[in-house]
């Protein structure tokens, strides 16, 4: 999202002048003030300010003020860049994902693990479809011997030669939290386009059903990493700690290309379509 919105900036050349550029260096010194204090001390101040309100996650709850802070630098700066109104066109999307991710670790400090039933009642869906994907691939490669995997509740038990590994699946790490982050984003991106309400919602609620099987490829990668006789759990840790980016991002930025691709088609049969129409009745008359 920061990409799309630096690629907006560019090509609609701002003026800035020389008071907002003093700014902006300001703003941009104070965010790497925030994120180096970090190490002199703030963090255990942020820490125990969790602590006070019940965060129990502590590694959500700092990761989310380094998303409010992000927050608050872009803001800022697109408001000096292109004033109060413009800036919502331009950065509203990647406002409401810095957001979206902000509410998305506030709930994953707070109510961690399966506390929000509400999220969690997704994630027995999620496994049963990664077992008959896995089975699936097991049969096919003719590894059904040793290769085998079962879900109980929110647990997903996988069996191989080396033995069982056991994911205890909770609704952030089966991708929840990018389906609402997806609809956000979707949502303001589809706002400032001319794009009818009706194809609108198409375009949204197309685009979740779609991430919630890209989340599915997701899981699935991670069992079949977890089947590798090679990984290890530091590995698959690592693994399950970059794969939600590596397929997250390059799907929203996918999905986007394919909305702005069936758009342009559209208006260019309409338009082709217009000009044959007028083409014709001049022949008539």
């Amino acid at each position: 999202m920061p990409i799309l919105t630096i690629i907006e900036i560019v090509g609609s050349h701002p003026a800035i002048t020389g008071r907002k550029i003093s700014l902006l260096i300001t703003f941009a010194i104070l965010t790497g003030s925030y994120f180096f204090s970090l190490s002199l001390g703030t963090s255990y101040l942020l820490l125990d300010m969790g602590r006070s309100v019940g965060a129990l996650i502590s590694e959500s709850w700092m990761l989310m003020w380094d998303y409010i802070i992000l927050a608050i630098y872009f803001g800022i700066t697109l408001v000096l860049i292109f004033g109060a109104k413009e800036w919502l066109r331009i950065g509203g999307a990647v406002t409401l994902f810095l957001v979206g991710y902000v509410t998305i670790l506030l709930l994953d400090s707070l109510f961690p693990y399966d506390t929000l039933g509400i999220l969690q009642y997704l994630v027995p869906t999620y496994l049963h479809f990664n077992v008959e994907i896995l089975n699936s691939i097991i049969h096919f490669l003719n590894l059904e011997t040793g290769f085998t995997s079962q879900t109980f509740g929110n647990t997903l038990v996988l069996y191989s030669p080396d033995g069982p590994f056991v994911m205890n699946v909770y609704w952030p790490s089966a991708g929840i939290h990018s389906i609402v982050i997806f609809g956000l984003v979707m949502f303001a991106f589809l706002l400032k386009t001319v794009i009818p309400l009706k194809r609108t919602l198409i375009y949204l609620f197309s685009g979740i059903i779609l991430t919630c099987i890209v989340n599915c490829i997701r899981i699935t990668l991670l069992s079949l990493y977890a089947l590798n006789p090679n990984s290890d759990l530091g590995s698959w840790e690592q693994f399950h700690s970059v794969i939600g980016e590596m397929v997250f991002i390059p799907w929203v930025l996918f999905y986007l290309a394919v909305v702005i691709y069936l758009e342009n088609r559209y208006y260019k049969t309409r338009r082709d379509l217009s000009l044959h129409g007028n083409s014709s009745s001049s022949k008539g008359r």
